[in-house]
């Protein structure tokens, strides 16, 4: 049995980088998206940011990748687009039958929700 909570602080850590407002700004549009559209649309969104935002973007990115690998949700795949990763993670793998994709699917966006809360929190005790 995995812990999630742990992984969770130490992904919210990696998303913030040296503007923590940004960041905040950033972590709390991303959260709203996932929770209101889902995992592809939060891919889709975080691609789509070009910019001021593209850095606080990667981070974001970064940290979710790290954490749905860490916790054996997703495989690690750096090299893929973020459209592409986060599109597959509702996709059913091998032998896994159709409930238990459904269920990872959860899994993975409720760790992702609470990752990207902890991420505003940990922004904002940084100054944001």
């Amino acid at each position: 049995m995995l812990n999630l909570e742990p992984l969770a602080a130490k992904s919210a850590s990696l998303m913030v980088s040296d503007e923590p407002k940004k960041a905040e700004n950033l972590i709390t549009k991303s959260v709203a998206v996932l929770a209101e559209q889902g995992v592809y649309a939060f891919g889709l969104f975080l691609a789509s940011r070009k910019d001021r935002e593209s850095r606080q973007a990667s981070d974001i990115d970064g940290a979710i990748r790290k954490i749905l690998t860490d916790a054996g949700l997703c495989e690690d795949a750096p090299r893929i687009s973020m459209a592409e990763y986060y599109g597959s993670i509702s996709k059913k793998r091998g032998k896994e039958s159709e409930i238990d994709a459904l269920r990872r699917l959860l899994l993975t966006k409720q760790l992702m929700e609470t990752a990207l809360n902890y991420g505003r929190y940990h922004a904002k005790a940084q100054g944001g």
